[in-house]
């Protein structure tokens, strides 16, 4: 199997781990993840029903409720935790570097995926930066341009 295959295989586990989550019921699933040095993160946020929601708030919107407690919250963080250490053994496995910040963007109404990626070391630069910061400035911005 080629590289873009399996770095594509890992982005569709992080893809379907979001979705799992809230059933499926996602227009837009927006997925935000860094790995620096000793730094993994994983988080995500949704379009749901139109509306911009962060994980501990889906049930705010969905149809059909899901099991929204802590335990399953953090159980999505770290699965999305252990597809980022995935993503880095498939690109040292390729010789390639790997990127230190992802964001993903999937339609779920045109099974589409778009991403882009960083590979400066932002985070080792910046002790002020944080990742919870960086990601809720995405919230917003998306919120924002109701992309």
């Amino acid at each position: 199997m080629a590289f873009e295959d399996k770095f594509m295989d890992v982005q569709a586990s992080m893809i379907s781990l979001a979705l799992e989550y809230v059933q499926n019921q996602a227009e837009k699933v927006y997925i935000y993840c860094i790995s620096e040095e000793a730094l993994l993160s994983f988080d995500v946020f949704y379009k749901i029903n139109g509306v911009y929601v962060k994980l501990h708030k889906v049930n705010s919107v969905l149809d059909t409720k899901v099991d929204d407690s802590d335990n399953m919250m953090f159980s999505v963080l770290r699965y999305g935790n252990e597809d980022i250490q995935k993503l880095i053994d498939v690109c040292q496995e390729y010789n390639r570097e790997h990127p230190t910040e992802m964001w993903l963007v999937y339609d779920a109404e045109t099974n589409s995926l778009k991403s882009k990626y960083s590979y400066e070391g932002r985070y080792d630069k910046d002790e002020e930066l944080l990742p919870d910061e960086e990601f809720d400035k995405w919230f917003e911005e998306v919120k924002e341009s109701q992309e």
